[in-house]
């Protein structure tokens, strides 16, 4: 399955270089902070390969958050007093105005905004900000490496369907789950521990055309025949579909698909 899938990506249609993506740019601009912490820095030097990308804009999106938050709680903290239950609601509610734009992802009833920290100190971050004053949470704004987590493995696949990324759910089975990226027109499978295991580009060089309406609809059967490990399946829902042209489906057949 995985070398026919390379081959119909090595068979994909020219399209517009990632690298004038608003996520690849994204990531150019901030990916320095990578280096600032041992953990991220090999995300540094990843090249231009999409969900590489991706992983990465997640990482610094974090980043970002966590200095924004605690900026705006250093901007609110002479309105607090502790002691005053008034104050904090008000606090409370200001900050979570101010901080909606930022992007987050939705865990049950919990907002996370950070992502490279646990789920418990998440909520010091969301539900009790006046903490970031006072020691020992204020010494995560200088000093915080040795905090951080790898958000892949804790928050799983699920991470990726949230306000950091651009991927679209699609579908999940036992525990991988398929995203599609309109910008790489790319369908990715991402297992439990927020890695890839495979993806499928869609549209061949051969496709003069393409269809881009209805993709969702169109690519359930392609990512049902993956999932039930169905290579000739999945090889005929590709070409019904409009995905691959005749002539790749020609030289797939060529090349003897069950070898491929």
């Amino acid at each position: 399955m995985r070398k026919l899938l390379k081959y119909i990506a090595r068979k994909a249609k020219k399209r517009k270089s990632f690298e004038q993506s608003e996520e690849y740019r994204f990531f150019i601009e901030h990916r320095s902070l990578l280096m600032k912490i041992p953990r991220f820095n090999y995300l540094y030097d990843i090249g231009n390969e999409p969900f590489e990308i991706i992983r990465a804009n997640i990482v610094l999106s974090a980043c970002l958050n966590k200095f924004y938050l605690e900026n705006e709680v250093e901007n609110l903290k002479s309105y607090i007093k502790i002691n005053n239950k008034n104050s904090l609601a008000n606090l409370l509610k200001t900050y979570h105005e101010i901080i909606s734009e930022q992007p987050y992802y939705q865990e049950g009833q919990e907002k996370i905004y950070i992502p490279i920290f646990t789920r418990a100190l998440n909520q010091i971050y969301y539900k009790n900000p006046e903490k970031l004053l006072a020691y020992p949470y204020s010494g995560l704004k200088e000093n915080f490496k040795d905090t951080v987590i790898d958000p892949f493995d804790t928050y799983g696949s699920e991470l990726y369907n949230s306000h950091f990324t651009r991927l679209v759910k699609v579908m999940a089975v036992d525990k991988e789950t398929a995203f599609f990226h309109y910008d790489t027109n790319t369908i990715y499978f991402v297992n439990d521990q927020g890695r890839l295991d495979a993806s499928i580009v869609l549209f061949d060089r051969y496709i003069r055309h393409p269809d881009y309406s209805h993709m969702l609809e169109r690519m359930m059967p392609v990512i049902t025949a993956y999932f039930e490990f169905n290579r000739e399946q999945l090889i005929r829902a590709l070409h019904e579909n409009g995905f691959i042209s005749s002539h790749l489906l020609h030289l797939i057949k060529f090349h003897d698909w069950a070898k491929l």
